[in-house]
């Protein structure tokens, strides 16, 4: 059975890997001041300027020319928010191994027609990354515990994504788990 991991979850509290435990993951990345990762958002060139030790780093960005030179830069993650089809963005990020981030969160956040259109816009950003072979992680994004999908949801998600069962198991599973592993 494969070892399931969450890593884009953004808090922090006492007990939490031992819930994400009971969620059925075998460790997660929180991306806040206690957590083991760090979140960059870049808006300008100056912000991929950056030093972090021993932590995994998650370069966020609307802009995807700084995605794509931070491709080139100690990045673990990158998240295009926007998910728009950048098919340079994507190929430096398959060429240079950096997985995209897609937070089911950003989904779940958001209702009617603008679900629909987020989710039409992100099943067709992971297509192309499947065209290019990128890397993408599914992760909750969740900002309470509350908010965490177990590892079942979240493939199910990624299902109705457009994803296959084993490659939306993938990308919470062999990639994260390479992406630790840094």
């Amino acid at each position: 059975m494969p070892q399931y991991y969450d890593l884009g979850v953004r808090f922090w509290e006492d007990g939490l890997e031992e819930y994400a435990g009971s969620l059925g993951f075998k460790r997660i990345c929180s991306f806040s001041q206690r957590g083991c990762g760090v979140e960059i958002r870049a808006q300008k060139l100056e912000d991929l300027k950056f030093s972090t030790e021993g932590k995994v780093i998650l370069l966020s960005s609307q802009n995807p020319e700084l995605l794509k030179k931070a491709c080139r830069k100690d990045v673990d993650m990158l998240l295009f928010g926007r998910f728009l089809p950048d098919v340079g963005l994507v190929r430096a990020a398959a060429e240079n191994r950096k997985p995209f981030e897609v937070p089911v969160s950003v989904l779940l956040e958001r209702r009617g027609a603008e679900r629909a259109l987020l989710m039409s816009r992100i099943s067709f950003f992971l297509k192309i990354c499947n065209k290019y072979e990128a890397d993408f992680v599914l992760s909750s994004g969740a900002v309470n515990k509350f908010l965490m999908k177990s590892p079942q949801e979240l493939i199910a998600i990624g299902e109705v994504l457009g994803l296959s069962h084993d490659q939306a198991a993938k990308s919470i599973s062999i990639i994260p788990e390479y992406i630790l592993e840094r």
